[in-house]
């Protein structure tokens, strides 16, 4: 479980020290450049994540994002992407919902539960805790021979939807405070 460079390092250092012909790799939440950046390491290896380019024949707002994103930078989305992309899509509707851009009116917009689309299919926001309640998506590595184009890394395995995945809103006892 590491994160940025460090998953690429620890990746290339498994394989070097024989871990990865003992064992497989799981990899419970996928940085986005870590399948180009060890070199086929990735072959047969589970990861979560939340986004992936091809669900796009599953979900139509996938394939529109796609295709603009890839036009506008040359190459296909990761999570990263989609991630900020609905983050601010999602504020603007709740801002619009609520008539305001004062945060605390804001809030209130989400905590309302409204189911809203996204990329990945619907999604909510839990009042309790403001989290955004949405699938997550498995994927296995490709062997090389049946990548489609040099960015077809990964085939979807499962789309697991987020409701069952989250674990309750009290579960560190947190509690959220006023609004201002």
């Amino acid at each position: 479980v590491n994160w940025g460079h460090d998953a690429v390092l620890s990746t290339q250092q498994a394989k070097q020290f024989g871990v990865l012909d003992k064992m497989k790799l799981v990899v419970p939440y996928q940085v986005p450049f870590i399948a180009r950046e060890t070199g086929g390491l990735m072959q047969g290896v589970y990861a979560a994540t939340d986004y992936w380019w091809t669900i796009e024949d599953k979900f139509p707002l996938a394939k529109m994002f796609n295709e603009a994103f890839e036009k506008k930078y040359g190459y296909k989305p990761e999570w990263g992407a989609e991630n900020a992309y609905v983050s601010f899509a999602h504020w603007a509707h709740m801002c619009e919902q609520a008539g305001s851009f004062n945060p605390p009116d804001v809030i209130k917009a989400y905590e309302k539960g409204e189911t809203i689309p996204s990329l990945v299919g619907d999604v909510h926001y839990r009042p309790e805790d403001h989290q955004c309640i949405r699938p997550v998506i498995i994927v296995k590595g490709k062997q090389q021979k049946d990548m489609k184009n040099k960015e077809d890394w990964y085939d979807v395995v499962e789309i697991v939807p987020g409701e069952g995945l989250m674990q309750k809103p009290d579960a560190f006892g947190c509690h959220l405070g006023d609004y201002s």
